[in-house]
């Protein structure tokens, strides 16, 4: 007699999908007009068409993302399309705008975006188990990698936190540099605080990508020793692959033996 099977209701699925959606365009909506709507508000900067569209823009992408329910959309190209308009017109980024309890403000709602995306698109609940059976080495504990590897994931998030809203502060809100760009580019103080601070976000991911996944690559995508093994494997593999001219010979030589067993017949 086959266990019975506990099977998830038709439409759970279908509300989980819509429930992540709804999370995620209301966070979207939010630093949308936190991070172009209102400031451009308050700037005056709704005057011709292209800084109309270019403030629709990252709205257009979020809808996008969300029908399509991309990541890449939602988590890399509205991200980026939320620059457009301050790339339009940079005065909508300056520092009478943003004070620093708005801009703490705005960071948190550009942190509860992302981390709200990155949860609700990709979770999901597993299906139930046919049948379920008690194990001695799950009253042991996690294993040592494991709760390395969760280590691991905390120390990124929390630097994937930390380090770019400190960066951004400070290009914007330190006196010093404010000084030195007043100093070095009189009247483009705006335009060059802009430009510092998309400079400061390509920073940190360029030093994210290649620097602390690059390093931590083998604790965060599986067993160190495996990971390491693999990778020799596949080198090894690599290099011991056999060249073009190999398989030249090869052919060259069948055609040989072919045409040899031909003159035979013939002769």
């Amino acid at each position: 007699m086959e266990p019975s099977v506990a099977v998830k209701p038709p439409g759970t699925a279908r509300r989980w999908k819509t429930f992540a959606d709804v999370v995620a365009f209301t966070l979207g909506v939010n630093v949308w007009m936190s991070i172009v709507i209102l400031p451009a508000a308050f700037v005056g900067a709704f005057h011709g068409v292209p800084h109309i569209a270019a403030a629709i823009l990252p709205f257009v992408v979020l809808v996008l993302g969300l029908v399509r329910r991309s990541e890449t959309i939602l988590l890399g190209l509205f991200p980026a399309a939320l620059l457009v308009p301050v790339l339009v017109r940079p005065d909508i980024a300056a520092e009478h705008v943003y004070g620093p309890i708005r801009f703490g403000l705005v960071a948190l709602g550009v942190v509860a975006y992302l981390f709200g995306v990155s949860f609700f698109t990709t979770f999901h609940e597993p299906p139930a188990p046919r049948s379920v059976r008690a194990l001695s080495s799950a009253q042991q504990g996690p294993a040592a990698r494991w709760v390395r590897r969760e280590r691991v994931y905390w120390m990124l998030t929390a630097l994937s936190v930390v380090i770019p809203t400190a960066l951004i502060a400070w290009v914007n809100f330190d006196s010093s540099i404010e000084d030195f760009l007043g100093e070095m580019y009189p009247g483009r103080v705006a335009l060059m605080t802009t430009a510092l601070t998309v400079g400061a976000i390509v920073l940190w991911l360029i030093l994210y990508h290649y620097v602390f996944l690059g390093v931590l690559r083998p604790h965060r995508t599986g067993d160190r020793d495996l990971v390491t093994a693999l990778a020799q494997a596949r080198a090894d593999a690599k290099v011991g692959k056999p060249r073009p001219r190999f398989y030249l010979a090869v052919a060259i030589a069948l055609g040989a033996m072919a045409g040899l067993i031909l003159l035979h017949r013939k002769g």
